[in-house]
């Protein structure tokens, strides 16, 4: 066997002209596919990551039937203490954040706007959102009778850092009421609906404007990492039956859908690289055999199997694969290196932050963008390799020899 992979080893090299070529070609399909889609993941994992970090959380704990109906009269009592306990007990949870969820309309001297209020607990709000870290101007939330906005709802007010507002709600009981504030800070996130249409506030000024009585909307949690967000679910499902516990792709199936369809994507490219690729295999053996038919009939004349034969060409099909393999993978490490920082695209930034996106992508590969692309090359490699294999071993020994 060594011997057979020797000799299809010095094969390998007695056309480097064409054999460069596939190589090449291999190496170019395979670096393009990968650098494609590392940019595409960076952009939906992004996308991903800041919908959990600025609202979403990996899990929400609501009470029954929220989920079909949100009206602010539903409520985990006491603050969600009963729920919190549950969380805090797990190994898994990183961080939780009380809320209080409600609508509203907030009006400057220049225009009255829609708007979501969220009332939030400051220090805790830190451990699930990136709000605090967003802050562009004032400070947050840490005086009294003040609000944060987004800076698109700043704008649509006309409004800034130490402006009166008026926000008027409907409480607890069906009666409207309101409350002036200042404009105590103003955030930028990379989701532009946030920043259009919510106002924070502190909990207790939210419980005391809509008259909740210590009742909370909702309790957002966040794992370790994405990856635990399902084996949570079902821990806190089983301490807290009758609770809607939500995972955040639940919450937003969108995104798992894009996902979802970016991996689809990725298999596309792949077999459509991997086609390419088989042709061009194929094409250079049959060409690699059609030149040695006489020798190939010399080496039968003298004894050489011809299981020894096809394993022979096949293995000639592995070697260029796993060259251009290896090149093309050095190619794609070599750019996600250079890259490393992320692209920077803040001349896009209104249309990036309309799609949840930040202003610098950084491209994102796992173990699996390199094992996959391998295993599937190599069994290509195997494929193409078949038919030339089988013409060369069919080849009879006395004919091949008087080849011209």
């Amino acid at each position: 066997m060594l011997s057979t992979l020797r000799l299809a080893w010095r094969n390998v090299g007695r056309n480097p002209r064409r054999t460069g070529i596939v190589i090449a070609a291999v190496a170019v399909g395979i670096a393009g596919t990968l650098i494609s889609m590392a940019i595409f993941y960076g952009m939906m994992f992004q996308m991903v990551d800041n919908a959990i970090r600025t609202d979403l959380g990996h899990l929400q704990i609501h009470p029954p039937g929220y989920d079909e109906d949100p009206a602010i009269g539903l409520l985990l009592p006491a603050g969600g203490q009963t729920e919190i306990r549950a969380i805090t007990g797990d190994p898994v949870t990183a961080g939780y954040a009380p809320r209080i969820r409600g609508e509203g309309l907030v009006t400057s001297p220049s225009a009255s706007v829609g708007i979501r209020v969220i009332g939030i607990d400051p220090a805790l709000e830190r451990d699930v959102s990136d709000v605090a870290d967003s802050m562009v101007e004032g400070d947050y939330l840490t005086r009294p009778r003040t609000a944060v906005l987004g800076r698109g709802l700043v704008r649509r007010l006309g409004v800034e850092v130490g402006d009166k507002i008026v926000l008027s709600v409907q409480d607890l009981n069906g009666d409207m009421t309101g409350e002036a504030l200042r404009v105590g800070g103003i955030f930028q996130s990379p989701l532009a609906a946030l920043d259009r249409s919510t106002l924070f506030l502190a909990q207790e000024e939210a419980d005391h404007l809509f008259d909740l009585g210590g009742g909370i909307s909702e309790i957002v949690v966040v794992a370790h990492s994405r990856d635990q967000a399902g084996e949570l679910q079902k821990r806190l499902s089983t301490a807290l039956a009758g609770r809607e516990i939500r995972r955040w792709d639940e919450l937003q199936p969108l995104l798992a859908s894009i996902l979802s369809v970016m991996d689809q994507m990725a298999w596309a490219l792949y077999v459509t690289i991997f086609i390419a690729m088989a042709f061009g295999i194929a094409n250079v053996l049959l060409m690699a055999i059609f030149e040695r038919i006489r020798e190939i009939g010399i080496l039968l004349a003298v004894g050489l199997s011809r299981s020894r034969l096809v394993t022979m060409v096949i293995a000639e099909s592995l070697f260029v694969t796993f060259l251009g393999l290896i090149i093309g993978f050095g190619l794609a490490g070599l750019f996600l290196f250079l890259l490393s920082d992320g692209i920077d695209l803040s001349a896009w930034a209104e249309g990036m932050n309309a799609y949840g996106m930040g202003t610098r992508i950084v491209p994102v590969l796992g173990l699996e963008d390199f094992t996959i692309p391998t295993g599937v090359a190599l069994l290509t490699a195997l494929l193409a390799s078949a038919w030339p294999a089988i013409r060369a071993a069919r080849l009879r020994p006395a004919e091949a020899v008087r080849h011209d």
